[in-house]
């Protein structure tokens, strides 16, 4: 696609103006939209991944887990020593996954303070305050109080740095005492999708968080209003 656009002939090899990751950019960044299929195939995989993850229970989810990971679960699988290519291909969705998937706090008990990304809004989603000694393999559980449904303030400020302290103070918690989940936090309704993730695996989204601003947000509108400049087309592609 990129020999088709600059112009590349047999014999004739056209200037490539922009890089390719630029055209691939969202237009509301100032690319031309243009499909890297890599990364698109890479989220249609996250999808894959992401159902591994939160539909434990289903019959391809449990085949899976039987073949690869019986002892454990998708996000602390290995590759395995004679994986399938569909394995191999599913696996590296795994660093999708990464990008914004959250944990949901309901009662704490399944969620590691230090080692799981739970902590929103925040790019990496996981605790940064050094941990202090004691506190090891500590569930986000221990940083309720008794009766759970509220956060225990004297203990959050005692062993977190301020300004994550008050993040993790302003997470609402359930009423009822649900069971931790996994949630995708650069949709509202928590809900993984295609399109967000290849938003983010492209740099549309770099700081997309639910309560937070991203840099497409900020920008979005910027480049309509330079896409309608009167001037020729082959110049707007240098912008």
């Amino acid at each position: 696609m990129s020999r088709f656009w600059w112009g590349h002939e047999e014999g004739n090899r056209g200037i490539s103006w922009v890089s390719w990751k630029k055209l691939c950019q969202p237009k509301g960044m100032g690319g031309m939209g243009f499909r890297d299929f890599k990364l698109f195939n890479l989220a249609l995989l996250g999808k894959q991944a992401w159902r591994l993850t939160t539909e434990t229970e289903s019959l391809w989810a449990r085949v899976m887990k039987a073949r690869y990971y019986p002892n454990g679960d998708f996000l602390s699988s290995n590759i395995s020593n004679h994986p399938s290519y569909t394995w191999r291909r599913i696996h590296e969705a795994k660093e999708v996954l990464d990008l914004r998937l959250r944990r949901r706090i309901g009662n704490g008990l399944t969620t590691r303070v230090w080692g799981d990304a739970w902590v929103v809004p925040n790019q990496l989603g996981r605790v940064i305050s050094p941990q202090p000694p004691g506190f090891e393999g500590m569930m986000v559980a221990g940083l309720l109080n008794d009766g759970g449904g509220a956060w225990n303030e004297q203990l959050i400020d005692n062993i977190f740095l301020e300004f994550e302290g008050t993040r993790i103070k302003n997470i609402r918690l359930s009423e009822n005492a649900i069971d931790d989940d996994w949630f995708w936090s650069a949709e509202r309704d928590g809900v993984f999708s295609v399109k967000s993730a290849y938003r983010l695996l492209v740099g549309g989204f770099d700081s997309l968080e639910v309560g937070g601003a991203s840099n497409w947000e900020r920008e979005k509108w910027l480049w309509p209003r330079l896409w309608k400049i009167p001037v020729w087309p082959r110049v707007k592609l240098l912008f």
